[in-house]
């Protein structure tokens, strides 16, 4: 059966990565978009300006993909839940972990699956990565995401906001894959945060982090201000045994003790292009298997970061 899905907001990331995984997805069909301004959309497909207005239309949808900003993701997905439809949500799933832990209990309540797409988790170094840190140990791991928020989200004026988490909108893509990778609580230890004049939300962080293993050294630069042409997204792990691990190009690429072992496919402008096919294939199989997937851990190390760094003007 294909999925007749929605895209709910429709910025950047929805035009450029979601409807392209959902074409080349035979289990999923885009049935509207929902955006609260004309924008174009592909050819065929409905725009409706509220969720209202799409419950109203009765196209027939089976699923919600919700790209709005993250502080009207929650009461999106409370109408789509009780609407009883699966929901997928794009990073963060909502601005405050009590909402998020409220989302999942309407959505098992209301018999729908839902997921909080943590893109980056899919990305084709990640899986490798956990192997080799699962078979080798770890004895340090550094975090380095630095880029220009302004290029990647033109106009974005919620990303400065209280809810908008500013550099760490990007930030959790980091956090997201240093869980998936070590297996291990990540608790912040000390941040210092600096803050652009009139804004709400950091754009440069710098972490330290506990793991359960003290000897274990973990750290974070994140800066979304960055203005130069080497934006970076990498994680430099040491592993048990010394050797060197290196993510880089937000999990593209992949080198152990100076081997490359995994490389961008031809043709991938980035390692996105990897990221939402996969995890569209993993929201079909959930919905399929009626189960639900909501992790909330890099989302409370965020809260978390936010309620006890130390806060300087940039």
């Amino acid at each position: 059966m294909t999925i007749r899905i929605a895209l709910v907001g429709f910025g950047q990331i929805a035009r450029s990565h979601h409807v392209p995984a959902i074409a080349e997805n035979p289990a999923f069909q885009l049935a509207a978009v929902v955006n609260p301004v004309d924008v174009a959309v592909p050819d065929g497909v409905p725009l409706l300006s509220s969720f209202a207005a799409l419950q109203a239309e009765d196209i027939g949808v089976d699923a919600v993909a919700i790209c709005t900003p993250p502080a009207i993701r929650p009461a999106v997905a409370r109408q789509a839940l009780a609407a009883g439809l699966h929901v997928l949500l794009e990073k963060p799933p909502a601005a405050t972990v009590a909402e998020a832990r409220n989302l999942g209990c309407l959505a098992a309540g209301n018999g729908c699956s839902i997921f909080a797409a943590w893109h980056s988790v899919f990305a084709a170094g990640v899986p490798v990565a956990r192997a080799l840190i699962a078979a080798h140990g770890l004895q340090s791991m550094a975090i380095t995401w630095r880029e220009n928020a302004d290029k990647w989200h033109p106009g974005a004026t919620w990303l400065w906001g209280a809810e908008g988490f500013g550099v760490f909108d990007p930030g959790m893509n980091a956090l997201s894959i240093a869980l998936a990778t070590t297996g291990a609580a990540l608790v912040p230890r000390a941040a210092d945060l600096t803050f652009r004049p009139g804004q709400e939300a950091p754009v440069t962080a710098t972490v330290s982090f506990t793991l359960p293993d003290p000897k274990i050294a973990a750290s974070a630069i994140f800066d979304s201000g960055y203005t130069g042409s080497d934006e970076t997204w990498t994680i430099d792990w040491t592993l048990g045994d010394g050797s060197p691990l290196v993510l880089s190009d937000g999990g593209a690429t992949l080198e152990h003790d100076g081997r490359r072992l995994i490389t961008p496919r031809a043709g991938d402008m980035s390692s996105l292009d990897q990221e939402y096919p996969a995890l569209y294939r993993h929201f079909g199989d959930l919905i399929t298997q009626a189960r639900s997937e909501l992790d909330i851990r890099p989302l409370q190390i965020v809260t978390d970061i936010l309620a006890s760094g130390v806060r300087r003007a940039a």
